[in-house]
């Protein structure tokens, strides 16, 4: 093979029925694809057949890096899971994003990725040393929680392995069981039950191999770059770590190839207990913590710890509680049913049952394990539609949501699991914005005119961010989905990119070409940002397609749920709200209005449906594909599978 930077050029391929590894060439699909989600989706539409649930052995499970991975591009530790996701309502592809140093070890290892079919006859681990892969006996390893999985197989294999495991709940197929990894890494939409379904335990990583790269000098250049845009001192909204209480931070802890760092700490109880902390998972606990206890204890440090050890997604596990806690109210369920002590809800006493009945599927844990909208579906009685007071359709939580963001409604309608990095980039910008309104400039220099100059650069045009309107919003959901698509395909993470805004300039308006600038200092491969961003709009559209082979009906599926339409005031635990509690939102002028209580109109929805499909070049009536579009962005060979969805 010749040489190749960035990427290894090799996908290793594992049957787990046969015993059996294959090579694949990572070339067959990096032109197109790039890595990451990309290439995980073509390779998904390759290989699954719709009819498969996600725990049919010939499901896949798609662990994929990107050409920037174990390189030293800033920031670019980023790896995904992919696959048909179990938690979906119905079953889809999804996708998690990771972090860590699994991504890097398994480059420097010798692969781009793993694709993991069939079911092993007895419990397995997959063991992956410096290209040499071997399938193991994980007897031993069965019902260990997942920080003992990890601490057992770096005992046998040394500290330098890096390890993908899943606990108790994975094991047990529920159906959101989270993958763990190190560096407090955690991975949702189900595909630690995946792992389950498959006799998979763990995989254990160990790598010596240095990723080679095209232009060393450009990636230091860019490195300083991002570092003198970002500012020394600036405000971070995610450098600064949490304060938690009854606990000190004991370090930072920083992923493979992260020159500053984020929230991601290591912090210690005053009772000894340890445990990598950061973001929504700090806190998942907290609203219950606080109502029982009037303000924040050791309840919810523990219950972090313990979903992290046992696989529940902390996203899930809230919007279950809510949703539990406003059945019981309505009188559809009652306390005694669900075999849990819920008006102690906050406690370390209710936690510990409510997890570990969820993870083992004891009782009315079982139902509980199907996720929030099949549960719903076993209970009756209303219980579907309360759920949908907090979740989407097909089961996602809202969070930065389309009464807020007027953007999001389009990725909420589009997507069945939108990703977060999605949403951050509406609500991040955002969010300096409120800072700086909200403290008169004290805490942000991303005033008003700052951005809409930002709007203008990322997001298509200035009235993207007059919240007055609906003008402008499908243009920037477009822009927003196809970069975050490019970007989860480099990959590269989201705490970093992209640099919206910049310190060191009179302006302050950040540079969306920082990621293809990186692309090709590392590959070699001429890229510029409007060449990455067909590349986004690319995987977009092949997702898409993924979601009409397998039964999504166009436009008739693409809608937000009834309660993202009716106007109250209600709780919002996002860090937009944290910030911002009157969400106030900058409108036209020098106008800012708030939309505390507020609602999407339906004739606004539409206004914006409508110009979403016409800019994407899709059927505005079905929202089906079209054959032009797709010969377009060099996707004919998905034509004949699509049928008559493609018109």
């Amino acid at each position: 093979m010749n040489k190749i930077d960035g990427w290894t050029g090799k996908l290793l391929h594992i049957d787990l029925t046969e015993s059996k590894c294959t090579e694949w060439n990572t070339l067959d699909y990096a032109e197109r694809f790039i890595g990451g989600k990309g290439m995980g989706a073509k390779i998904y539409w390759d290989t699954v057949s719709p009819q498969r649930d996600a725990f049919h052995p010939d499901s896949p499970l798609i662990i994929m890096t990107g050409p920037l991975a174990a390189t030293f591009a800033p920031s670019a530790s980023r790896w995904i899971v992919c696959g048909k996701s179990p938690s979906l309502y119905p079953e889809n592809f999804a996708y998690a994003n990771l972090g860590g140093f699994f991504g890097a070890a398994l480059k420097q290892a010798g692969y781009d990725g793993l694709v993991i079919q069939g079911k092993a006859t007895g419990r397995v681990y997959l063991s992956i040393d410096n290209g040499k892969a071997a399938i193991k006996d994980a007897r031993h390893l069965w019902g260990l929680t997942t920080g003992k999985t990890m601490r057992a197989l770096r005992d046998d294999l040394g500290e330098q392995a890096r390890i993908l495991t899943t606990g108790k709940a994975g094991e047990n197929r529920v159906r959101f069981a989270t993958v763990a990894t190190d560096a407090g890494g955690s991975g949702s939409v189900g595909f630690g039950a995946v792992m389950g379904s498959k006799n998979l335990k763990a995989i254990a990583v160990r790598g010596r191999n240095i990723i080679p790269v095209a232009d060393a000098d450009s990636i230091r250049e860019l490195r300083q770059k991002i570092k003198k845009m970002t500012g020394e001192g600036y405000f971070n909204l995610y450098g600064n770590p949490t304060p938690l209480p009854e606990t000190e931070m004991v370090k930072k802890v920083h992923c493979h190839g992260c020159p500053h760092g984020c929230w991601r700490s290591l912090y210690r109880t005053t009772s000894g207990e340890e445990g990598i902390r950061k973001c929504q998972a700090t806190f998942f606990y907290s609203f219950w913590d606080k109502k029982q206890h009037g303000d924040l204890t050791r309840a919810s440090f523990f219950a972090t710890t313990l979903a992290n050890e046992y696989s529940l997604c902390t996203m899930e596990l809230p919007g279950i509680l809510l949703w539990l806690e406003k059945c019981l109210e309505h009188g559809i369920i009652f306390e005694k049913d669900t075999e849990l002590p819920v008006h102690k809800a906050g406690s370390v006493e209710f936690i510990e049952a409510f997890i570990k009945k969820i993870s083992t599927r004891e009782g009315f844990g079982n139902i509980l394990a199907e996720g929030v909208m099949r549960a719903a579906d076993s209970i009756g009685n209303g219980a579907k539609e309360l759920a949908l007071d907090h979740f989407t359709q097909t089961g996602r939580g809202i969070a930065y949501g389309p009464k807020i963001f007027s953007p999001s409604a389009l990725i909420f309608a589009t997507e069945p699991r939108p990703s977060v990095t999605e949403l951050h980039e509406i609500c991040a910008p955002l969010i300096k914005w409120a800072l700086w309104y909200t403290t008169e400039g004290a805490f942000s220099y991303v005033s008003t005119d700052v951005l809409r100059k930002i709007a203008q650069r990322f997001w298509g045009s200035r009235e993207a961010v007059d919240f007055s309107t609906y003008a402008g919003k499908a243009r920037a959901a477009i822009k927003i989905q196809n970069r975050q698509h490019a970007k989860d395909s480099l990959i590269l993470c989201d705490f970093a990119y992209p640099v919206y805004d910049d310190a060191s300039t009179a302006d302050h308006v950040g540079d969306p070409a920082l990621e293809s600038r990186l692309f090709t200092a590392v590959t070699g491969k001429e890229m510029d940002e409007t060449a990455l961003d067909r590349a986004g709009e690319r995987i977009f559209n092949l997702y898409r397609a993924i979601l009409l082979r397998e039964g999504r009906s166009g436009r008739e599926d693409d809608y937000v749920p009834e309660s993202q339409f009716i106007e109250r005031e209600e709780p919002v635990y996002d860090a937009f709200g944290m910030f911002n509690p009157d969400l106030y939102l900058p409108g036209a002028g020098d106008e800012v209005i708030s939309v505390k209580g507020k609602a999407l109109t339906r004739d606004g929805f539409e206004q914006m449906l409508d110009e979403y499909y016409e800019l994407r070049g899709w059927d505005v009536t079905t929202g089906f594909l079209k054959k032009k579009k797709l010969e377009e962005i060099n996707l004919t060979d998905l034509v004949d599978s699509l049928k008559e969805k493609v018109l």
